[in-house]
């Protein structure tokens, strides 16, 4: 394990991340970039001035800034774990982008090192943006004396959960290989942290009591999700500070030596026989959604959400019909190499017709069931089922829009990561705007039914953009060809040889 070799690669991702992925869809063109960051701007100096407005009376109320960051730090757990499970279900279809990195003289311990320091940057800035209001307004009250503070509870909790994550998370990997399910452990592995984030999910309600009651009573108690203030009150900061470098540093070499030597690729696309009659009415499109692995880990995750809902009563479970638009985020590029073969070649609206129909075919396939269980067990959620089921099917718009205006090329996890962000943004801006101006629900129904109008007919000039620079890259190729050259990269890196065989019928 060479540590600067780790640390170049990780430079590299970054770097490759701020020149390529930030300019990929929309981010193109440098007005959209000004215009986003403007937003970014305001959005987070309204955030600060908000916090700065609301924690001014508290200045000099130590007791109350403790319970404040506790309550962070429950929070931050959080956070933390919904950013790993992002990353791990992204990092998934990521095999073409380590392909790019296995040309380097490197070990697969050293690549991924490099990739879980790049993970835990992104987490950081993540986690940053999220309490950006907390942070912000803090330091502009207490100045740098609040510095200690916030890394005891908002950047420790979160580096050292994402590190007891990875442990875990590479810990039953090997496990997996060693039963023979390794090719199958990205999903099982996804189940596993979604499970750990409803069980901790459950326990925020009752972790933030306990914290504030210490509050109340005017007493300090341990709690484990907050142990590190708790060590700092009790024995210092530098002590608090030491302990957290140790875990760190433990955890960082658990990571290493937990990493197989040899990278084990994921499935892509699981064995489902559909039978004469059923393959008959499905689409190559419809084949390659039914057998993605990104489709069942949706359906997995989306089970294991329903049954959790059911169970604790806090949304209608219907609600849980939304992440089964996780396969429509790489569906796109994912079907790519069926638009190559002249046979399956499509006008721009039919490919997206084509796309929208698997998604909500889907949608309607898991939703039968689950509103017949819903109306056996509990009939009262059955109210909330129009609502739940136009979101799920305006989930599966907005994910194909995604994976359209964000193509992952060569199996780029980042881009959907920059799409899902911008998306996030957007959709933030335009309910916040509604809800500061207090618009009726015909006009929040109508603003929602011209968004999604406008990203279906944004997809299809995308996939008319992308076939026609496909073409230019054919022709170009040919060129080179015909010249006695080297046929050149037509971009067709995402392609996949295991794409065929899942349109088998």
């Amino acid at each position: 394990m060479r540590p600067r070799h780790a640390l170049v690669i990780a430079g590299m991702l970054l770097r490759f991340f701020t020149r390529k992925v930030l300019r990929l869809g929309v981010l193109r063109s440098k007005a959209v970039r000004v215009l986003a960051l403007v937003a970014i701007v305001l959005v987070g100096a309204a955030g600060v001035g908000g916090g700065y407005v609301f924690f001014k009376p508290m200045l000099a109320d130590e007791r109350a800034w403790g319970l404040l960051f506790d309550i962070a730090t429950v929070s931050v757990v959080l956070w933390a774990m919904m950013a790993f499970l992002l990353v791990k279900v992204l990092f998934l279809s990521a095999d073409g982008l380590l392909d790019l990195s296995f040309q380097l003289p490197v070990t697969n311990r050293e690549r991924s090192f490099a990739f879980l320091l790049y993970e835990v940057t992104m987490a950081t800035v993540v986690s940053a943006a999220g309490f950006a209001s907390l942070i912000g307004s803090a330091l502009l009250l207490r100045g740098p004396e609040v510095l200690p503070s916030l890394f005891q509870s908002v950047f420790a909790p979160m580096l050292l959960t994402y590190g007891a994550l990875t442990v875990v998370h590479l810990a039953l990997s090997r496990l997996l290989v060693a039963v023979r399910l390794g090719r199958l452990r990205g999903v099982v592995l996804v189940l596993v942290v979604f499970g750990l984030l409803l069980a901790y999910s459950s326990r925020l309600v009752p972790l933030s009591a306990q914290v504030s009651d210490d509050y109340l009573d005017g007493r300090t108690s341990w709690v484990w999700v907050t142990s590190l203030s708790w060590l700092s009150r009790t024995h210092g900061g530098w002590v608090t500070t030491l302990a957290v470098v140790a875990a760190l540093v433990v955890l960082a070499a658990l990571a290493v030596a937990l990493t197989p030597n040899e990278h084990v690729r994921h499935s892509r696309f699981v064995t489902v026989p559909t039978g004469r009659r059923l393959g008959a009415l499905l689409s190559p499109y419809d084949l390659c959604l039914l057998r993605s692995t990104q489709t069942w880990l949706g359906l997995a995750v989306t089970v294991a959400l329903y049954a959790f809902l059911l169970l604790s009563g806090l949304a209608s479970p219907l609600w849980a019909l939304t992440l089964l638009s996780i396969g429509g985020l790489y569906q796109f590029a994912a079907t790519a190499p069926l638009r190559l073969m002249t046979a399956y070649r499509q006008p721009p609206g039919r490919v997206y017709t084509l796309l929208l129909r698997g998604q909500l075919g889907l949608v309607a396939a898991v939703a039968a069931p689950a509103l017949l269980l819903l109306w056996v067990l509990s009939p009262d959620g059955l109210a909330d089922a129009p609502l739940a089921l136009a979101g799920a099917a305006g989930g599966a718009v907005v994910a194909i829009s995604i994976g359209v205006v964000f193509p992952a090329e060569n199996d780029n996890p980042f881009s959907v990561f920059i799409g899902l962000a911008v998306t996030a943004a957007v959709l933030g801006i335009i309910g916040i705007s509604l809800g500061v101006l207090q618009a009726p629900p015909t006009v929040l129904g109508a603003t929602v039914v011209a968004a999604l109008a406008l990203l279906v007919w944004y997809s299809v000039q995308g996939i008319r953009i992308d076939e026609s620079r496909r073409r230019h890259e054919e022709v170009t190729a040919g060129g080179q060809h015909n010249r006695g050259g080297r046929r050149a990269h037509g971009g067709h890196g995402r392609c996949h040889p295991a794409v065929p065989h899942a349109v088998d019928r």
